[in-house]
């Protein structure tokens, strides 16, 4: 007898346990289930609003030489920075006459440095300014002041200047490596 009531009360244990631990119902299980994916395409939908938010804002502070307020010295950032055996890739404002692309060597009297082209489209005279360093006749480890002029529609003449920095990349490496094995 205590056999059977021992199983008994071990039964009725296990039949409450399984009926309260399926308190949710199939309709419940899907939706908690869909939920974890409505969270994430919500949070999807506020980053792609903040995305055009922000790309509003850049288009909306963009003024080209032919708009009214346009500054001159926002034409190039301060300084760019490459390594000597990159790329260069830069380009001018779009509705504009005459670019003229000048590179030159503070170290020497500011003359001008003689840039080899990236290829035969890329000038001097041409709205994007592309080297490929290591046929520039750019040297790594020095500063050069690059200046982009340039003519509106109106024909007034608008210019900038800017830094340009060229990291000599095998020295540059070695040195990161040197501080590392320090440490």
């Amino acid at each position: 007898m205590k056999k059977k009531l021992r199983y008994s009360i071990l039964c009725l244990i296990i039949l409450c346990g399984l009926f309260s631990s399926c308190v949710n119902s199939i309709d419940d299980l899907y939706d908690q289930y869909n939920e974890n994916f409505a969270q994430k395409s919500l949070l999807e939908q506020y980053l792609s609003q903040q995305q055009t938010k922000e790309d509003q804002a850049k288009q909306e502070s963009v003024l080209t030489p032919n708009d009214e307020g346009f500054d001159e010295e926002d034409l190039l950032y301060e300084e760019y920075f490459v390594y000597d055996d990159g790329t260069l890739n830069l380009a001018a404002p779009y509705d504009c006459y005459d670019y003229k692309w000048i590179v030159r060597d503070p170290s020497d009297g500011y003359s001008e440095v003689k840039i080899l082209k990236f290829w035969d489209k890329c000038g001097y005279d041409t709205r994007e300014f592309i080297i490929y360093l290591p046929t520039s006749g750019l040297v790594g480890g020095k500063t050069y002041q690059l200046t982009l002029s340039l003519r509106n529609r109106d024909g007034k003449v608008f210019s900038d200047s800017c830094g340009l920095v060229v990291y000599d990349h095998y020295n540059y490496v070695v040195l990161e490596e040197d501080k590392l094995s320090e440490l």
